[in-house]
C-alpha cells in the first residue's frame, strides 16, 4: 500500500512539474543586431502552443503592457510574444543611435527575432499580428520571409503613404465642418491637404503636422469609437505588470523620439503597398475598425480586394477605431483564433 501511494505521489509530482514546464511567464532582454531590446513572452503551453509575434505600431509606442493585459486568453492557446522595437518602451535609450532608426533596421531586427523564436520554441514557421506601423512591418516580412511564417492579421493595416494620409486629412476635414469645430477647421485649412503625405505650411517640418492632424482626428471621431482621448487606455497601462508612471514617462519619451526619428526616413513616407506588395504566399488576414481613419479602413479593404495570397479575408468591426485588437478584444481574440487555429 506504501508503495502504491509513493508511486501516485511521484505521478503528481511528475505531472506538476512537466506543467511547469510548459508555462511561460518571463520579461528579457535580447541581444538584437548589437542592441539590448526588451521582449515579454508567456504562455499556458509553451511547447504544444504556436508562437505568436506582435508587432507594435508608432514607431516608437510599445503596446507590450496593452497587449498582454487585455488580450490576455489569447495566452491560453499560443505562446505570446511582445516585443518592444529598437527605440520604443523598454527598449529605448537615451544613448541609442539614433541613425540605426530605419525601416530596413527594423526588419532585420524582426527578423533576427523570428529566427531565435523559431530555434528557441522548436517551432519552422511562427504567427505574426501587426498594428499599424506594425502592420506594414509585418507585411514586409512576409513578402521577405515567407517560409518563416506561418500566418499574418494586419490591424489598422497600413496600405499607401499618401493616399492614406489624404483621406485621413479630408475625413477630419469633413466632421469639422459637420460640427462646426471653428478652431478644427481653422487648423486643418492652415494646414493644407497633405502633398505627398506631408504637411508642409503649418509647422517647420512635416512631422508635427501629422501630429497635430491626429490630434484632431481624434477629437473628431476618427480613430477611437466612441472616445476621444486615451485616458482608459492609460489606466490599464498603469495597472499593468511591472508598468508604472515613471515607466509611462519612458514610454512617452520613446514614442516621440522614434516617430520623430523614422519620420525622416524615406522609406517610411513613400511606401505604397498596393504596387511594392502585390503578391504573398502566406496566408493573410486584415481586421480593420468602422471608425478608423487613421490607417483609412476603405484602403485597407480596397488593398486586401487587390492582394494576391493562399488566403486572405478583410473584417470590418463596427465598435472600432484604429484598435479593434482593444477595442473588441473578445471579438478580436476569437478572429485569431479561427484564423490561425482553425485548419
Amino acid at each position: 500500500m506504501r508503495r502504491f501511494v509513493f508511486t501516485i505521489c511521484l505521478i503528481i509530482i511528475g505531472v506538476i512539474f512537466l506543467q511547469a514546464q510548459k508555462r511561460v511567464s518571463e520579461e528579457l532582454y535580447i541581444s538584437i543586431n548589437q542592441s539590448k531590446q526588451f521582449v515579454s513572452i508567456r504562455s499556458k503551453d509553451a511547447v504544444n502552443n504556436p508562437v505568436l509575434l506582435f508587432l507594435h505600431g508608432g514607431p516608437g509606442a510599445s503596446a507590450t503592457v496593452l497587449f498582454q493585459k487585455i488580450n490576455k486568453e489569447l495566452q491560453n492557446d499560443f505562446t505570446v510574444v511582445c516585443w518592444d522595437q529598437r527605440g520604443a518602451g523598454n527598449s529605448f535609450s537615451k544613448k541609442m543611435d539614433k541613425s540605426k532608426l530605419t525601416v530596413p533596421q527594423m526588419i532585420d531586427d524582426a527578423h533576427m527575432l523570428i529566427e531565435y523564436l523559431s530555434s528557441r520554441f522548436n517551432k519552422e514557421k511562427i504567427y505574426l499580428i501587426g498594428h499599424s506601423w506594425g502592420a506594414r512591418l509585418g507585411m514586409y516580412l512576409v513578402r521577405m520571409y515567407p517560409e518563416r511564417i506561418a500566418g499574418y492579421i494586419g490591424v489598422g493595416q497600413e496600405v499607401d503613404a499618401f493616399e492614406g494620409e489624404l483621406q485621413s486629412w479630408q475625413y477630419a476635414f469633413e466632421q469639422a465642418k459637420k460640427s462646426n469645430n471653428k478652431k478644427a477647421i481653422a487648423d486643418l485649412e492652415e494646414m493644407g491637404q497633405p502633398q505627398n503625405g506631408n504637411y508642409l505650411t503649418m509647422y517647420k517640418t512635416g512631422f508635427w503636422g501629422t501630429v497635430k492632424q491626429k490630434e484632431w482626428l481624434l477629437k473628431l471621431g476618427g480613430e477611437r469609437y466612441g472616445r476621444t482621448n486615451y485616458n482608459d487606455w492609460i489606466g490599464k497601462m498603469l495597472t499593468g505588470y511591472n508598468f508604472n508612471i515613471f515607466q509611462l514617462v519612458k514610454w512617452s519619451k520613446a514614442s516621440a523620439t522614434t516617430a520623430g526619428t523614422m519620420f525622416h526616413d524615406s522609406a517610411f513616407n513613400t511606401f505604397n503597398l498596393r504596387k511594392d506588395i502585390a503578391i504573398v504566399k502566406v496566408p493573410v488576414h486584415f481586421v480593420s475598425g468602422a471608425a478608423d481613419y487613421n490607417t483609412p479602413w476603405p484602403l485597407v479593404k480596397q488593398y486586401a480586394e487587390l492582394l494576391t495570397a493562399p488566403s486572405k479575408s478583410f473584417t470590418l468591426f463596427d465598435k472600432s477605431g484604429h484598435s479593434p485588437l482593444f477595442e473588441q478584444p473578445q471579438e478580436f481574440n476569437n478572429l485569431v483564433r479561427d484564423k490561425f487555429l482553425t485548419k
